[in-house]
C-alpha cells in the first residue's frame, strides 16, 4: 500500500479496510473450495447425486465435505490467528504513520497568517535563523527517510509522502526568507539614502554663518554616529548573508548596495575629517561675530525681564482678563528669545566658545510656565461658564456643573506652593469658590416644587428680571443674578416651595384616593333567601378617612397652606360629611339587618306590633333604594355627598330606633310575665315569640332552666308531659299542662308544675326511704330526690344519736359511724353491678360523694366527742329537714334557714366536699341570711365558681354564671339583675 498526503491527513491507498476485505474473501474462498469435494454414496466410490429440495425453482442440495471442513478446530484456529495478525499489523502500520503526523503543522497551519503574526512580533535575525534552521532540518530528514517500509505482511510505500513533506518544508523556507528580505530592504535603502545625503551635505559651500553651522553639524554628526552606523551596516550584511545561505535570490540592486555599503561609509568618515580641517579659518572669523551677538542678546533679555516684572501678567493690580492677554503676548516674546538663545548656544558649541547663561530669561520662562497653569484654569472656567450659560434651564444637568467645578478645584489643589503664592492664583481661586457657592443655590432652584409664583418672588428679591418661560429661560440668566448674594432668601423660597408641594401632593393624593375609593356592596342573605344589598365592612374606609382627616388638619395648621386654603377647606368639609354619613349608614344598616329578620321574617311579630311593622316597611323600602343606587354608583365620595343623603339616613335611623324601642317594650312585657326570659338574648327570645309552635322553646331550655334540656310533649305537641335532663333522665308531671296561648303564660305553668311535681316526689321518697332497700330506693327515684332524701334522713338520724347519747347511750355515735361505713360499702358494692343502668350509676356516684362527706363528719364527731346538737361542729353543717308544719324541705346552716328550691337538677353530679368546701358553704349561706353578696376570692382554677354552683345544686336553686367582659354594660347588667330578682335565681359574675 502507498502512504500519501491528502491534506490535512496522511492516508493509505488502498485503505487497510479494503485489505481486510480481500484477506477475509481469500480465507472464505479457501474454505469454500471444499464444496468441490462431493461425498460418495454409502458403501460405494460413487459421488452422491444432488438431492432436490422444495420446488422445482430451488437449487438441489449437494452433499460435500464443506460442513465437516468448516467445523474443524484447526481451521477455526487458523482463521482466528489470521484475524489477530491483521489487527496487530494494522496497529503497527498506524503507529508507523504517527511518526509522519508530527510534521502535520507543515500543511495544517495557514502559512500566510503564521508569517503575518511572526512579522507583527518584529523578529530579530536570530529568530529568523532559528526557524530557517528548523525547516532545513525537516528537509534533510525527509530526504534521508526510507521510501518503503515492511510491516508484517504489509509493505508501505512512503516515497510520495517524503516528497510532500520536503516540498512543504521548502515552501516555509521560501516564505520566511521572502519575509526577511521584505523587512531588510527598507532598512538598506534608507541607509543608502542617508549616506548619499551626508555626502552631498559635506560638499556644501559655507558662505554664511548658517551654512558653516550646517556643514560643521554634519561633520560632527558623522563622527558621533560612526560606531552606530557601522553596527547597523554589519547587521544588514548578516541578514543578506542569511538570505544567500538559504538560496534566496537577492535582487541585483540590493546586492550591489549591500556589497559596497561598508566601504562607502568608511570613505564618508574620512571625507568628514578632511572637511573639518579645511574649515578652520572660517570658524575663527565667525567666532567673533557670535560673541557680539551674545552680548547684544544679553542686553535684550535684561530689558524683557525688567518690563515683565513691572507690567507682566503676574504683577499686582492686573485683572484676570488683562493678565490672560499679557500672558499670550509675553509667551510670543519668550518663544522668539528662546529660539535665539538656542541658535547662539549652538554657535557657541560649534566654535568651542563657553556657553553664556541667561538667568533672567529662565526666570521669565519659569514664571510664565507657572502662570500658564493658573490662567489656563481661568480661561477654561470662563469657557465652561459660557457653555453652561447657553444651556436652557429645563435641560440643565447639575451633575455636569458640579463635576466641572470639582475638576477645576482639583487642578488648583494640585498646584505647588510657589504657584499658590502668586496673585493671579488667589483671584482664580476666589472665582472658582464663588461659582462653587452658587451651585447649591442653582441646584435648589431645580427643585420641582418651584412654581411661577416662587420665580416671581426670586425676581423681586434679586432685582434682576428674567424670562419666566421655561422654553426661554437659560442658565446664563441665573448667573447674572449672582445668586450667592441671596443665599438666605433663596433658601426661604425653596423651603416654602417644598412645603407647599407636600401640601399640594397631599391634596392630590386625597383627591386621587377618593376618586377611586368605592363601597363594596354585597348581597345579604338570611339562610338561603336573599334579603337585599348591604355594605361590606367599612373599617378600611374609616381608617383611610381618619388618616386623611389628620393630614388635612396638619395642612391647615401649616403656615405654607395659603395657596391651598380653599382646597383644604373644601376637603375637610367633604371628609367630615363622609365620616358622618358612613357612621350613620353603618348604624342604619346594622339595625336594619337586625330588625329585618324580625319584621320581615316573622309574621307573628308583625301581627303583635302592627304600627312598628308599618314603620319598618317604610324604612325597608327607603334603605333598599339607597343601596340599589349605591350599587350602581359605588364611589364613596359621590354616594356620601349626594344631596340629602345624610338627612335621609339620619331619618331612617330615628325610625329604626322607634321600631327598636317598640320591639324592646314588647319584649320587656314578655320578660316581666316570665322572668326567666331575661336570661335569653333578644334574638333567642324573638325566635320563641316569632312562632306559634310550642316546640320552639326546646333549644333554649338549658338557658331557661338549670338542667332541663327539653320538655316532653304529646304527639300533637299541644300538651307538656314532663322534663328531660341533659343526661337523659326524665320525669313526668303530675298534671299535664296545655302548651297554648301566650308562651310566657304556659311556660309559667310549666315552672309551677315542675316545682309541684318535684316537691311531691321528694316528700314521697323521703317517707318511703326507711321502708325500702336503700339500693332499690335510689334506683327508683330521681337523682336530685335521692340526694335530698338521703341528706334529710342522715340529718334526722344524727339528731336521734344526739338524743340517745343525751339519754345515756354512750356508744350511740360510734354505732352510727359504723352504720355510715356500712351504707357506703353497700354503695361501693352496688356500683360494681354490671346490670346497672347508666343513670343509676350516676345516681350512686353522686350519693357516694355525699355519703363520704357524711361519714367523715360522724368520724370527726366520734374523734372529737361532739355529742350535743348545739355544738358548732354540728350547727355549721349544711343540714336538710322535712318540716312537718311547713310540709316542705328546709335547709339550715348556723343561723340561716332556707327553703328547698326544687329546680330540676337531673344527674349533673356534685363536687367532692372538703373542709374548705364546708367553710365556703357556710360563708355563702350566712351572706344569704343577712341579705348580703358573697365574693369568694382565690387563685384562678381553685373552684370558686364551681363551689357556688355546687351549693346551688344542693339547695335546688337556679344559678346563672356570667362571664363579665367589656360587652357587659350597665344595660345588660340591669337586664340580668331584673331576671335574678324576679326568678330568685343566683347570679355568679365571674372574671371581672
Amino acid at each position: 500500500v502507498g502512504a500519501v498526503l491528502t491534506a490535512p491527513e496522511v492516508l493509505l491507498s488502498p485503505p487497510l479496510a479494503e485489505v481486510n476485505k480481500v484477506l477475509a474473501k481469500l480465507v472464505r474462498s479457501i474454505v469454500e473450495s471444499s464444496r468441490a469435494f462431493v461425498r460418495w454414496m454409502d458403501g460405494t466410490c460413487k459421488e452422491t447425486p444432488p438431492q432436490p429440495i422444495g420446488g422445482p425453482d430451488e437449487e438441489p442440495l449437494l452433499f460435500s465435505f464443506f460442513s465437516d471442513v468448516s467445523r474443524l478446530p484447526e481451521l477455526r484456529g487458523l482463521m482466528t490467528l489470521t484475524a489477530r495478525e491483521y489487527e496487530r499489523t494494522l496497529g503497527r502500520v498506524n503507529k508507523q504513520l504517527d511518526q509522519y503526523r508530527k510534521y502535520d503543522q507543515l500543511w495544517k497551519m495557514d502559512r500566510g497568517q503564521a508569517l503575518a503574526k511572526f512579522e507583527q512580533k518584529a523578529p530579530t535575525l536570530v529568530m529568523f535563523d532559528a526557524r530557517l534552521q528548523s525547516y532545513s532540518k525537516v528537509v534533510r530528514d525527509a530526504k534521508a527517510m526510507e521510501t518503503e517500509l515492511d510491516i508484517g505482511f504489509v509493505r508501505v510505500s512512503v516515497g510520495s509522502l517524503n516528497e510532500s513533506i520536503e516540498q512543504h518544508a521548502s515552501a516555509w523556507i521560501g516564505g520566511i526568507t521572502k519575509l526577511l528580505n521584505a523587512m531588510a530592504r527598507p532598512e538598506l535603502l534608507a541607509m543608502h539614502e542617508e549616506t548619499t545625503d551626508l555626502t552631498e551635505a559635506l560638499h556644501r559651500s559655507p558662505d554664511t554663518l548658517e551654512d558653516l553651522q550646517f556643514v560643521l553639524n554634519q561633520v560632527a554628526d558623522i563622527g558621533r554616529r560612526s560606531m552606530e552606523v557601522e553596527l547597523h551596516i554589519a547587521a544588514l550584511e548578516e541578514k543578506y548573508r542569511t538570505l544567500r545561505m538559504y538560496e534566496f535570490e537577492v535582487p541585483e540592486e540590493e546586492a550591489s548596495i549591500i556589497d559596497g555599503l561598508h566601504g562607502f561609509w568608511g570613505e564618508l568618515c574620512n571625507a568628514a575629517k578632511v572637511r573639518d580641517r579645511s574649515l578652520s579659518a572660517s570658524k575663527r572669523e565667525f567666532t567673533l561675530v557670535t560673541a557680539a551677538q551674545v552680548t547684544e542678546f544679553q542686553k535684550a533679555v535684561q530689558a524683557i525681564h525688567e518690563e515683565y516684572m513691572a507690567r507682566g501678567p503676574g504683577a499686582g493690580g492686573i485683572e484676570l482678563e488683562e493678565g490672560a492677554a499679557l500672558l499670550e503676548q509675553y509667551r510670543s516674546t519668550l518663544s522668539k528669545s528662546l529660539r535665539q538663545r538656542e541658535q547662539l548656544g549652538a554657535a557657541q558649541k560649534l566654535f568651542g566658545m563657553p556657553l553664556q547663561a541667561y538667568p533672567e530669561l529662565s526666570e521669565v520662562e519659569q514664571s510664565l510656565s507657572d502662570l500658564s497653569g493658573i490662567y489656563s484654569v481661568h480661561r477654561e472656567l470662563q469657557g465652561k461658564r459660557d457653555d453652561w450659560a447657553a444651556t436652557l434651564w429645563s435641560e440643565l444637568d447639575m451633575g455636569v456643573l458640579e463635576h466641572g467645578v470639582e475638576e477645576f478645584e482639583a487642578r488648583l489643589r494640585q498646584m505647588t506652593k510657589d504657584i499658590k503664592a502668586l496673585r493671579p492664583f488667589r483671584k482664580v481661586e476666589e472665582a472658582v469658590s464663588s461659582f462653587r457657592q452658587s451651585l447649591p443655590l442653582i441646584a435648589s432652584l431645580k427643585n420641582e416644587a418651584l412654581r411661577p409664583r416662587h420665580w416671581e418672588r426670586l425676581v423681586e428679591k434679586t432685582g434682576v428680571s428674567i424670562e419666566l418661560d421655561p422654553r426661554k429661560l437659560s442658565v446664563g440668566m441665573l448667573f447674572e443674578m449672582r445668586l450667592e448674594r441671596f443665599e438666605a432668601e433663596i433658601g426661604e423660597i425653596v423651603l416654602g416651595a417644598v412645603k407647599e408641594l407636600n401640601i399640594e401632593r397631599g391634596i392630590n393624593e386625597i383627591a386621587e384616593t377618593w376618586r377611586t375609593m368605592e363601597f363594596s356592596v354585597i348581597k345579604y342573605f338570611k339562610g338561603s333567601q336573599e334579603r337585599g344589598l348591604v355594605l361590606r365592612s367599612t373599617d378600611e374606609i374609616a381608617q383611610i378617612l381618619e388618616d386623611q382627616t389628620m393630614n388635612l388638619s396638619s395642612m391647615m395648621a401649616s403656615k405654607f397652606v395659603a395657596p391651598f386654603v380653599e382646597d383644604t377647606t373644601r376637603w375637610e368639609k367633604a371628609m367630615s360629611t363622609v365620616a358622618e354619613v358612613i357612621e350613620v349608614w353603618v348604624k342604619v344598616q346594622s339595625k336594619w339587618m337586625y330588625l329585618e329578620a324580625i319584621f320581615i321574617g316573622s309574621e307573628d311579630i308583625r301581627l303583635q306590633l302592627p304600627e312598628a311593622a308599618k314603620r319598618f316597611d317604610q324604612v325597608h323600602t327607603a334603605f333598599k333604594k339607597i343601596m340599589e343606587e349605591t350599587a350602581k354608583r359605588p364611589n364613596v365620595l359621590e354616594a356620601s355627598t349626594t344631596e340629602g343623603r345624610l338627612d335621609a339616613l339620619a331619618q331612617l335611623f330615628s325610625q329604626l330606633e322607634a321600631c327598636q324601642k317598640s320591639l324592646s317594650d314588647y319584649l320587656e312585657t314578655k320578660r316581666t310575665a316570665f322572668p326567666r326570659f331575661y336570661f335569653l338574648s333578644d334574638d333567642e327570645l324573638l325566635q320563641i315569640l316569632g312562632t306559634s309552635n310550642p316546640t320552639s322553646v326546646q333549644e333554649h331550655m338549658l338557658k331557661l332552666f338549670d338542667n332541663a334540656a327539653a320538655l316532653t310533649f304529646d304527639r300533637a305537641g299541644a300538651k307538656v308531659l314532663g322534663m328531660v335532663s341533659s343526661e337523659k333522665e326524665s320525669f313526668t308531671f303530675d298534671s299535664q299542662r296545655l302548651a297554648e296561648g301566650a308562651v310566657e303564660t304556659w311556660l309559667s305553668g310549666i315552672e309551677e308544675e315542675m316545682i309541684a311535681t318535684l316537691r311531691r316526689q321528694t316528700k314521697v321518697a323521703t317517707y318511703t326511704y326507711p321502708k325500702t332497700d336503700r339500693i332499690e330506693w335510689l334506683k327508683a327515684e330521681l337523682g336530685m330526690v335521692v340526694n335530698t332524701g338521703a341528706q334529710i334522713w342522715w340529718t334526722f338520724e344524727t339528731h336521734d344519736v344526739f338524743d340517745a347519747v343525751r339519754k345515756g347511750d354512750k356508744m350511740g355515735m360510734k354505732n352510727f359511724a359504723a352504720k355510715n361505713h356500712a351504707q357506703l360499702n353497700e354503695l361501693i358494692v352496688a356500683i360494681r353491678d354490671p346490670k346497672l343502668t347508666r343513670q343509676a350509676t350516676k345516681r350512686i356516684n353522686t350519693l357516694v360523694i355525699i355519703d363520704v362527706h357524711a361519714r367523715d363528719i360522724i368520724d370527726t364527731f366520734v374523734r372529737d366527742s361532739v355529742l350535743d346538737e348545739r355544738e358548732f361542729a354540728w350547727e355549721s353543717q349544711l343540714r336538710f329537714y322535712w318540716d312537718r308544719e311547713e310540709d316542705d324541705v328546709l335547709i339550715r346552716q348556723c343561723s340561716g334557714d332556707f327553703r328547698f328550691g326544687y329546680e330540676y337538677q337531673g344527674l349533673n353530679g356534685r363536687l367532692v366536699i372538703t373542709p374548705l368546701t364546708d367553710r365556703c358553704y357556710m360563708t355563702c349561706t350566712q351572706a344569704l341570711h343577712y341579705r348580703l353578696g358573697c365574693a369568694p376570692a382565690g387563685p384562678a382554677g381553685t373552684g370558686k365558681t364551681e363551689t357556688v354552683k355546687d351549693l346551688s345544686k344542693a339547695m335546688a336553686l337556679q344559678c346563672k354564671v356570667f362571664c363579665c367582659g367589656e360587652g357587659l354594660d350597665f344595660k345588660a347588667m340591669g337586664s340580668i339583675f331584673s331576671g335574678l330578682v324576679q326568678t330568685g335565681a343566683w347570679g355568679c359574675f365571674d372574671e371581672f
